[in-house]
């Protein structure tokens, strides 16, 4: 097969091909094969890591942990469709995970720490 692209699109895709590692003509042909059998051009639905991840997040409304939700969530998708970096993915999925319900916990016990490391140091005293 053959096919003309214009010089734009042919450095993108040379651009691609190597952040990949793969050929010009590997990257070119796996993007028409996904386009060409994704008949409505969505992306693939989630899984049931997603929607783990989903359901761990959903009471989660502090703004710093919403938006560790969106990381942890774009990290399991990479993961499920065994996207280039999944492996990476992983333990970035685990550590931004911990961060979100940390910055929740926050957000709901404003100067928690504080008080519990003052008790703490009340129970350390005898008193």
């Amino acid at each position: 097969m053959t096919t003309r692209v214009t010089p734009v699109v042919h450095d993108r895709l040379r651009e691609l091909a190597e952040r990949r590692g793969t050929s010009l003509a590997a990257t070119a042909a796996d993007l028409l094969s996904t386009a060409v059998t994704e008949t409505d051009g969505a992306p693939p639905p989630d899984g049931s890591l997603v929607g783990s991840v989903l359901e761990l997040l959903g009471g989660m409304t502090a703004p710093g942990a919403v938006v560790l939700g969106e990381v942890a969530l774009r990290m399991a998708r990479i993961i499920e469709r065994g996207e280039r970096g999944s492996v990476a993915a992983a333990e970035r999925l685990m550590d931004a995970m911990e961060k979100a319900q940390r910055a929740q916990h926050e957000a709901d016990n404003p100067g928690a720490d504080t008080l519990d490391l003052f008790l703490g140091g009340l129970g350390r005293l005898g008193l």
